[in-house]
């Protein structure tokens, strides 16, 4: 099982969620109004001097359903041009 970590602009929200539905996921967790900076943005810190905020989506996914959210996600990276769109694949040892 992994746990698929997305980060993106929040102006993006409707593709991401879009994306997700058309996928067998059970559920998620989404954070808005997310403040930071990624190697291929500039900040979001919500200011006047760093405007704009960002959210972020965590998704656990099994083996059968992994392969087939990482080549959605993929093709919405791709589709918004690269920037401003992250995704982090992460192990999930254990689950209570």
């Amino acid at each position: 099982m992994k746990m698929l970590l997305m980060v993106y602009d929040a102006e993006f929200d409707d593709e991401v969620m879009a994306a997700l539905a058309r996928l067998p996921l059970a559920g998620y967790t989404k954070w808005d109004r997310v403040l930071g900076k990624g190697r291929r943005s500039e900040p979001k810190l919500d200011d006047a001097v760093w405007p704009g905020f960002n959210c972020a989506v965590a998704v656990a996914v099994d083996d059968e359903t992994e392969e087939a959210a990482f080549r959605e996600l993929q093709g919405l990276f791709t589709r918004l041009g690269g920037k401003g769109f992250s995704v982090f694949e992460l192990p999930v040892l254990k689950v209570i």
